[in-house]
């Protein structure tokens, strides 16, 4: 294998398909960037907003092994999962992958009400 060769990535999520090509180890995150697929992050691609999951349905070998810091994010479960982080992940063959839609933070209602203030007598 030359140092040239590109392999093919592969997006795909509610019934549209992102193509594009990448050296061998780029990650999914920089692939999915190159073709405008729907992987989102917060913390620019290094592993700690864990916003940039992706499901692997198959051919999971062409995928680097999980770092320790993926382990630390996901938990080591991607056996029953499928999930990867994109920013953390290289490729390293031919694969499809179906981002999964990010778990934004909610904001809170205040539970507070403001009293009246009352006017000095």
């Amino acid at each position: 294998m030359s140092d040239s060769e590109k392999f093919e990535v592969i997006f795909e999520s509610d019934g549209n398909t992102w193509k594009t090509q990448v050296a061998k180890g780029e990650t999914l995150l920089d692939a999915a960037r190159q073709c405008g697929a729907p992987v989102y992050t917060l913390c620019n691609g290094i592993g700690a907003c864990v916003q940039c999951r992706v499901r692997v349905d198959q051919d999971e070998a062409h995928l680097s092994e999980p770092s320790a810091l993926e382990k630390d994010r996901m938990g080591n479960i991607f056996h029953l999962t499928r999930e990867r982080l994109a920013c953390l992940t290289c490729v390293t063959g031919d694969i499809s992958v179906v981002p999964i839609k990010p778990r934004l933070p909610k904001k809170k209602k205040s539970m507070r009400t403001r009293k009246p203030r009352r006017k000095p007598s």
